[in-house]
């Protein structure tokens, strides 16, 4: 059986917020036993999401590859990076996090993301965003990035979505948190 999105959810919210947690803690934050939780996390530490800690979890720290919101592998196509004005950046698998990340960071410098048909990088201000398609290749609601509105468009076509601009690109994740 595997962990339902939710508790998923749940658990991953509570470490970003509190760093760790103990068993107890997640047990009862998500309403259910602490086996259920020690298989949960079992999963979440397989997946690379997490570490187990005696008598507890902490997020696990992203590698390079992995993204900094929800650890998934980075991928060429899809990326998004988060620049801060403190010199750290700050790397996404897709515009879905990407965009989560830029929201709640501080001194953000730049952005940037890569055009999914041509795969160069772009400012992620300038670029054309669709949400929620049929192409759905990491996180949901998924949001790919394109270079032009016309390619936006035409890949809208044949797998469906929104065409947006950044700014709507944001108010649309935040009035529909699918989750990761």
């Amino acid at each position: 059986m595997s962990i339902s999105p939710h508790r998923e959810k749940r658990i991953i919210e509570l470490l970003q917020k509190q760093g760790s947690a103990s068993i107890q803690e997640l047990a009862e934050a998500c309403g259910v036993s602490a086996m259920t939780i020690h298989r949960d996390l079992d999963k979440l530490a397989k997946a690379g999401l997490i570490q187990k800690k005696h008598g507890g979890a902490a997020l696990a720290e992203p590698s390079p590859n992995q993204c900094a919101m929800c650890g998934k592998p980075i991928l060429e196509r899809t990326i998004f990076i988060v620049h801060l004005e403190s010199g750290e950046q700050k790397r996404a698998c897709c515009a879905h996090c990407g965009l989560i990340i830029q929201g709640h960071a501080k001194g953000v410098q730049q952005s940037l993301t890569a055009d999914y048909l041509r795969g160069h990088i772009l400012s992620a201000g300038q670029a054309t965003y669709l949400l929620d398609s049929e192409m759905a290749v990491c996180c949901m609601p998924s949001a790919l990035t394109f270079g032009s509105r016309q390619d936006a468009e035409k890949f809208q076509k044949g797998f469906g979505g929104k065409i947006a601009n950044m700014r709507e690109a944001v108010e649309y994740l935040r009035e529909n948190p699918k989750g990761l």
